[in-house]
């Protein structure tokens, strides 16, 4: 991804982000679901709202990077929605941390039946909670996903530099057996498109045709699937995630 359209100048990507991560608007309402400094929740919203467990992304990073989804956060609480805005483990070259937050996650009281939600890295954690039948959650919305991990690994300009690549620990040729357990397009090939409609299954993919970071030809590649797909015409890979944007309201139409 190139972060600068010109010399000294941030990209309409870059820009979103830096805008978001301005504003202040941490939650005080905090809960913790393990003793890792990682494993804790932000908690958005009224108490009786419908809730919506809210995954960020952020390429795997080890550092946080919750926090620039707080303004989506705080917004979509607004609108009466009660999010959970949870922060995980990520060890680079160890993906189980991560995989092991997001079921204890999803067997929380308040999560187990909520609306997943995640965006970008963060999609595959709830496709991977969606696509997994030993869980509950049933109802999926991703926001310019990763649904195909070895396809994002490969279609990176330099392979050893993908952050796929790092998080994983190889390559899709090296530990293939490591993409085979944590891509969520291997475990919905396995479910099939019977089996995702026969367990009631529902997900809701929006993506901006402007993404400069997970180009939109994945999520066209997916139209034959049984998901609700609308591509957003003037939207680019963080105005998925910008309160008032046009994309916003698809988001909102998704959540309804």
């Amino acid at each position: 991804m190139d972060l600068f359209a010109a010399e000294g100048q941030p990209s309409p990507e870059k820009q979103v982000l830096e805008n978001l991560l301005a504003l202040d608007v941490a939650s005080e309402e905090l809960e913790r679901y393990g003793v890792h400094p990682d494993q804790f929740i932000e908690w958005y919203g009224p108490e009786d709202g419908t809730v919506i467990c809210f995954i960020h992304g952020g390429f795997f990073h080890e550092d946080g990077t919750l926090r620039y989804l707080r303004p989506s956060a705080l917004a979509l609480g607004e609108e009466g929605y009660r999010i959970a805005l949870p922060e995980f483990r990520r060890v680079p070259g160890n993906p189980a941390p991560s995989l092991e937050d997001m079921a204890t996650l999803a067997r929380h009281p308040l999560l187990a039946n909520a609306t997943w939600l995640g965006h970008s890295a963060g999609s595959l954690n709830v496709l991977n909670v969606l696509f997994n039948t030993e869980l509950q959650p049933s109802h999926g919305v991703v926001l310019a996903p990763i649904f195909d991990l070895r396809r994002d690994a490969e279609e990176f300009p330099n392979l050893s530099a993908s952050k796929t690549v790092h998080w994983l620990g190889g390559t899709p040729d090296r530990i293939p057996d490591v993409y085979q357990e944590y891509d969520p397009a291997v475990r919905y090939s396995r479910l099939g498109a019977d089996g995702f409609v026969g367990a009631g299954y529902r997900l809701d993919i929006i993506h901006g045709a402007l993404d400069a970071t997970i180009p939109i030809q994945r999520t066209r590649d997916l139209a034959t699937e049984p998901f609700n797909i609308a591509i957003v015409p003037d939207a680019n890979h963080n105005d998925v995630i910008r309160p008032g944007h046009d994309a916003w309201l698809f988001l909102l139409g998704a959540l309804g």
